[in-house]
């Protein structure tokens, strides 16, 4: 018997084609939001970092009261830019768990950052130098980024993982060099390798999601 006198398993066919053909059109601009999340936080570390390294040496070729608003401005934007990355993400047509998935892992983001601030705040308040202030706050939020990018695991993101070994070994080198080289390892190596991977993602070398459930 033809497949003609079979509209049903026709039908069938046709509707999976396009779910397919959506599934594929959401991966791909999932990893051109990525790819461009990562080269905006690539330019504000290279920047941000890169200007306090220019204000801490022994002859600063910046003022330490311009670069500190200059950092500040660049994280700004880089967050701003990574909430609207967020939000379009979830209005890119996942649905269900996958959503779900996606919302509490974005939350742990905005509660893990508030919680090193608070933690580092009381540091502070309870005497912490500020030389050791300006090396350990840092390398904290550095830590916590790259413990936060482990969690890619959760989708098998080998591209997420694999910044969080980079952040995480990026944060313990830079707190034993101490100040002012510090500022130049992450406004030289964190960039380094978020460029490498978003170059990687965007050429298609690396998947983002292997699997990832749109349903």
């Amino acid at each position: 018997m033809s497949d003609q006198t079979n509209p049903g398993r026709d039908q069938a066919e046709r509707m999976l084609r396009v779910m397919q053909s959506q599934q594929r059109m959401t991966q791909s601009r999932l990893v051109r939001s990525y790819v461009v999340l990562l080269a905006v936080w690539a330019a504000a570390w290279a920047i941000g970092f890169g200007v306090l390294y220019l204000s801490a040496t022994p002859d600063p070729l910046v003022p330490a009261a311009a670069a500190w608003p200059v950092f500040a401005a660049c994280i700004v934007v880089a967050i701003v830019w990574s909430i609207a990355t967020g939000v379009r993400s979830a209005s890119s047509g996942i649905r269900g768990a996958s959503r779900v998935q996606g919302m509490l892992y974005g939350w742990s983001w905005t509660m893990a950052m508030v919680g090193a601030s608070i933690l580092l705040a009381g540091a502070q308040r309870v005497g912490l130098p500020p030389d050791t202030a300006a090396v350990l706050y840092p390398g904290v939020f550095a830590l916590v980024v790259g413990i936060l990018y482990l969690g890619g695991a959760l989708w098998r993101s080998l591209p997420q993982y694999a910044l969080g070994v980079v952040f995480i070994a990026v944060a313990g080198i830079a707190t034993f060099l101490g100040t002012p080289v510090h500022y130049l390892v992450y406004a030289v190596v964190g960039p380094i390798a978020m460029l490498v991977v978003a170059v990687l993602l965007g050429r298609g070398v690396l998947p983002l999601e292997p699997r990832r459930d749109t349903a």
